[in-house]
């Protein structure tokens, strides 16, 4: 009797449980529904969909990077012809990307690059395979594409699935499908180039697939194919636990209804190379693929395989809304091993005056490099010289070690730039979309970087918050300076 009132009573606290667990799913999928009403209304570049993207099960697919580019021929004249059909200057602003026209930014450059390309070198040294991060394009790693060209490394830069064209198409997007597109380039370079050091360049997502790439190489004993370095700039190794949930309204827009609720925001897409909207899908994929990378790495670090991973130099601002930081090592950098690793910080605006103006706190970052079981890997800050200099330095600690060496570099803090941001990392002051001090013929351009735009709160459409975010690196400069003399030295050793 008394075993048949303990399953009652489980039976019972199930059925609560259940109830609970349904009840809060439906304030979830209400309050989701709620808020996206009051979004902007849909645009054909939320809503169309695109016939010629890559896609890792898509029938016929390309067997090589130039059919993949071949391939985006096509695609590309699918966005055009959206474009004549749909674009109208009182719903998208004539700034619009989608301008038949053509976006005034985007009109600097020489060449669109949304899509992907080949930079070949004369003679060549070497090869590397650079990929962009979730929502933007190759553009984001054109300045160390033309470093590299000239020394000598031949460039592929790759468009992610989804990326580069219309925000919808990250609303279907899988991370398998990008995963696929980065194995079909580096078979490619494989196929061409195997005599050549092979390097990797990742972006955020672009560094989460880079790493996933060499994780599973490994596990399945392909370790000749590994990269000679791995550069990882922002790398996404944590996001936020909510986007485990990103997708849950699929439940009911699987239906018709409430597709605005399938965007996290719908803004104007004036950004020549970066969705301004942002498809809840697109967070999801990036929790799944984190996820599946953390994982493997865990499963490398008890097996002692982690030691095959190849060297990795990342860069990393210390305060990131994007990624979480402290994963990078707490998932990464502590499983790494042989001390040829290095991880470079970038710290806040340590200036006295700004202190009192500053939330963020470093203590989980600090937690994080404590917890690290071997720190067998070189640590970088790059920090002010003191509380009373917008002057930086280098300081670092060698593998293992506890004290470090200061180095005094030429760079100084902008006045009123207090961090870096997970967007500016790859682009320069000078940057003629994303820069704050970029110069044309007649002078200081204006860029997305240094609109300056006033009057009332709430009168905009564009986000106040998104305007304070820091377009470009100051200390872009150090960074390139810092790729590319570690690939010299390594072309060196050969």
């Amino acid at each position: 009797m008394s075993l048949l009132r303990v399953l009652r009573d489980l039976l019972r606290m199930l059925k609560y449980a259940l109830a609970f667990a349904l009840g809060a799913l439906v304030v979830l999928l209400l309050g989701d529904v709620l808020y996206s009403s009051g979004l902007r209304e849909l645009r054909p570049w939320q809503t169309a969909e695109l016939n010629n993207e890559f896609h890792a099960r898509m029938a016929n697919a390309p067997r090589s990077f130039a059919d993949y580019m071949a391939l985006e021929e096509r695609l590309f004249a699918e966005v055009k012809a959206l474009e004549r059909r749909s674009f109208d200057s009182r719903l998208d602003a004539v700034l619009s990307r989608y301008n038949p026209a053509g976006s005034v930014l985007a009109q600097r450059l020489t060449r669109d690059w949304n899509r992907s390309y080949v930079l070949k070198a004369d003679p060549e040294r070497a090869v590397a395979l650079l990929v962009h991060g979730l929502s933007d394009s190759p553009y984001s790693l054109r300045p160390i594409a033309l470093a590299l060209q000239a020394r000598g490394v031949t460039v592929y830069g790759l468009r992610l699935p989804g990326h580069g064209t219309i925000p919808a198409a990250l609303d279907q997007a899988r991370w398998q499908d990008w995963m696929a597109a980065v194995q079909l380039a580096l078979d490619d370079i494989h196929a061409h180039h195997a005599s050549l050091p092979l390097y990797y360049f990742g972006y955020s997502t672009g560094a989460t697939l880079g790493l996933k790439y060499a994780a599973d190489a490994i596990e399945q004993g392909h370790d000749e194919r590994l990269p000679k370095r791995m550069f990882l700039l922002s790398p996404a190794l944590g996001v936020s636990p909510v986007a485990m949930l990103a997708n849950l309204q699929r439940l009911v827009t699987g239906f018709g209804v409430a597709q605005k609720s399938r965007w996290t925001n719908i803004d104007l897409e004036i950004d020549p190379f970066k969705y301004a909207s942002f498809a809840k899908n697109a967070g999801a994929q990036i929790y799944d693929l984190t996820d599946a990378l953390a994982g493997e790495l865990q499963v490398l670090d008890r097996s002692g395989l982690a030691a095959r991973l190849p060297p990795i130099m990342s860069f990393q601002s210390v305060v990131d809304d994007t990624v979480s930081a402290d994963a990078l090592i707490v998932r990464l950098y502590r499983v790494l091993r042989g001390g040829t690793s290095e991880l470079v910080l970038f710290d806040v605006n340590r200036l006295e005056g700004l202190r009192p103006f500053l939330e963020f706190s470093p203590q989980a970052l600090i937690d994080a490099t404590r917890r690290g079981a071997h720190s067998d890997y070189r640590l970088t800050l790059v920090t002010n010289a003191g509380p009373d200099t917008e002057e930086v330095v280098e300081k670092a600690w060698p593998p293992g070690q506890a004290a470090s060496a200061s180095r005094a570099i030429p760079y100084v803090w902008p006045q009123g730039i207090y961090s870096l941001s997970h967007l500016s990392l790859p682009f320069a002051p000078d940057d003629p979309v994303y820069g704050y001090a970029a110069e044309g013929p007649g002078g200081r351009l204006r860029t997305l970087g240094n609109v300056e735009l006033r009057g009332e709160r709430n009168a905009l459409v564009l986000s106040a918050a998104d305007r304070l975010r820091l377009r470009s690196n100051p200390f872009h400069a150090y960074l390139i300076g810092r790729i590319t003399a570690r690939v010299e030295e390594d072309l060196k050793e050969r």
